[in-house]
């Protein structure tokens, strides 16, 4: 069968696995709440199923048969299930239910989808095998995750609660092994590519790589240049990648404004690195916002540099002798 799954067959499968997975005790739980899981259940497990249809070539359109036997697509299903069961706050044992769909779609796929994740519809998982996606992450609608990504938080053990993981926009695709780590924003329409680990938020509809475990971006327009990083070592700002011919650099605040007390003058020019001395222009300066940015110009497209490693701690250091300060 191609394309559309009828919903009542759709109805069925859900059921089925939901039957499996539960023990009879939690089923008489649901069973009062049991119509509204599944009505969304289906809605949203049905525009996945499409989408996968859609946008896999290996699948051929075939919805039933990525239903059947597609592992990553059992974990998008059971989180579907336990996400509807998470949510109802009447619902006795209801983080207990939800845990164990959970648990059910990580044994059918090596996928673990926390069940209190937000993910938007048309959610693509292909290939999803050692996928994690941890409790507060929030994913938008039409993205498209490979293998082995990590959806994390930034620490190991012992991390403060509240929100700890990444918020993808919408349109967002992630390759194979990428590692998005803490409460970081990915952009709407961003790529991130295979093996990436990406601890900084990432502006809408850019691409990422990692070289030598420095974050470069470029914007992903057609035409656009290739990637650029900066980072800050010792007294000198460091811009790497493909660079533009003109030195068009600009220190930015929090908000996005230019800090016109900072002038960048450039001390090494070669093809693929320039490096930058800072120095203050005015006597007495109010402290900006941090953190701060990097705007790069001189591009097809320009390029805002979010938070560059160690340039808020340089400018501070060089505007740290010139700030004013309150009250005398």
């Amino acid at each position: 069968m191609r394309g559309y799954l009828d919903s009542l067959k759709l109805y069925d499968a859900l059921l089925d696995q939901l039957v499996h997975a539960l023990s009879a005790e939690d089923m008489g739980l649901l069973m009062p709440y049991l119509e509204t899981i599944m009505d969304r259940a289906v809605q949203q497990v049905s525009e996945d199923l499409q989408a996968y249809a859609e946008r896999d070539p290996a699948s051929c359109g075939r919805s039933e048969l990525i239903l059947d036997t597609y592992a990553s697509f059992k974990a998008v299903l059971f989180h579907r299930l336990a996400h509807q069961v998470w949510l109802h706050g009447g619902l006795s044992e209801r983080e207990r239910i939800a845990h164990r769909l959970a648990n059910a779609g990580k044994l059918q796929s090596g996928v673990e989808i926390h069940p209190a994740a937000r993910i938007g519809r048309r959610f693509v998982l292909d290939h999803g095998f050692g996928t994690v996606i941890g409790e507060t992450s929030e994913i938008g609608d039409d993205c498209y995750l490979l293998s082995g990504v990590t959806l994390g938080a930034a620490g190991i053990a012992d991390n403060p609660g509240g929100k700890r993981h990444p918020q993808l926009g919408n349109g967002v695709e992630v390759g194979a092994g990428a590692r998005i780590l803490g409460a970081v924003s990915i952009g709407d329409h961003a790529f991130i590519s295979p093996a990436c680990v990406v601890t900084r938020d990432v502006p809408a509809n850019t691409r990422v790589s990692i070289v030598n475990q420095l974050q470069m971006q470029r914007d992903s327009a057609a035409g656009s240049r290739g990637f650029l990083a900066a980072f800050a070592l010792g007294e000198r700002l460091h811009l790497v990648g493909e660079l533009p011919e003109s030195d068009e650099v600009c220190v930015l605040d929090a908000e996005h404004n230019p800090l016109d007390c900072l002038a960048l003058e450039c001390t090494v020019r070669e093809r693929h690195h320039r490096q930058y001395r800072l120095r203050n222009l005015d006597a007495l300066v109010p402290a900006p916002r941090y953190p701060l940015h990097l705007w790069v110009g001189g591009l097809p497209q320009e390029v805002t540099l979010l938070d560059p490693p160690g340039l808020s701690n340089l400018v501070r250091a060089v505007l740290k002798p010139h700030l004013l300060s309150i009250g005398g």
